[in-house]
């Protein structure tokens, strides 16, 4: 099974324990990069051994590293707790500045947040330096235990190797911050538009269901009947005008105009009796006889 990085970094600086400045390191027999400029002649070079363990375990971007412990703080983000194994512990290290005291090598985390370092130029003496190993110490930031390497401790940064040594929170944030920066531009902004337009004259001319009818043939007819029902709306106005109008014209009801003529009633051929006086006896009508058959007709012979 391949290691982790940081235990590649571990394994690494455990082979180069007792070395002095000029080494020589166990991979070329050389030196740690600048850790013996000018023949021998040896400076503080405790960063020169960590950035040169991190390159030969395949760190990224260890070109960003110098000389001076403080570069640590500038490569990577400085955490105030948390250690794992192959980081960088930084010692007395000043945000501002970008300065730190000494930098080491995290080999061992404990389970009771002690670590184990290894780091270079540690002696009595520049001249006397060595790689050591140290602890195990409190990894407590702003600590200063006595079997520290030096003191206090500020924090811990970590290599980079395929993946971003960034928390879920800080990578929405980076996106969050260059997709609002890609945004404002306006070349990105008229690609969008573009896509929008392309994506909705495609969404309108694909058919819904099984219908074939699509949205854009769907909106049109809508619109159509939207006319339409304008239209009748406009008839239906006109009609109802018309209506209140033909009102107006009529007469009016009756009661409410002049008074219509009172017809006389017709004479009849009978006419009115006066009854007589009272105790006096009404005569009896005179009946007339009817003609027999046998009158002889005027003007002419007897049938």
């Amino acid at each position: 099974m391949a290691r982790t990085i940081g235990a590649r970094i571990a394994a690494i600086a455990r082979k180069e324990l007792g070395n002095m400045a000029c080494g020589p390191n166990k991979v070329d027999g050389g030196d740690y990069f600048s850790s013996c400029s000018h023949h021998h002649a040896a400076e503080e070079w405790c960063a020169d051994f960590a950035k040169w363990v991190w390159y030969q375990a395949g760190a990224l971007h260890t070109g960003k590293l110098t000389p001076a412990a403080g570069s640590f703080g500038i490569y990577g983000q400085v955490r105030h707790s948390n250690p794992k194994v192959g980081d960088a512990v930084l010692f007395d290290y000043h945000s501002k500045a970008k300065t730190a005291a000494h930098v080491a090598i995290v080999v061992k985390v404990l389970p009771n947040g002690k670590i184990v370092s290894i780091g270079g130029n540690e002696g009595p003496s520049k001249e006397t330096s060595h790689v050591l190993q140290d602890g195990p110490y409190s990894g407590v930031r702003k600590s200063s235990d006595a079997l520290a390497p030096n003191g206090p401790l500020s924090g811990y940064v970590s290599p980079v190797e395929d993946d971003m040594p960034f928390t879920k929170a800080e990578i929405t944030k980076i996106v969050k911050d260059g997709v609002a920066a890609e945004l404002k531009t306006r070349d990105t902004q008229q690609k969008i538009i573009d896509l929008v337009k392309k994506g909705v004259e495609a969404e309108l001319k694909a058919p819904i269901g099984t219908s074939g009818i699509t949205p854009a043939q769907g909106a049109k007819a809508a619109v159509h009947a939207k006319d339409a029902l304008a239209g009748l709306a406009q008839q239906l106005a006109e009609l109802t005008a018309l209506v209140k109008a033909l009102s107006a014209a009529m007469p009016p009801p009756d009661g409410t105009g002049p008074p219509a003529r009172t017809r006389t009633p017709a004479r009849t051929g009978t006419s009115t009796r006066t009854p007589p006086p009272a105790g006096a006896e009404t005569p009896s009508r005179t009946r007339t006889p009817a003609r027999t058959g046998t009158a002889p007709r005027r003007g002419g012979s007897p049938r």
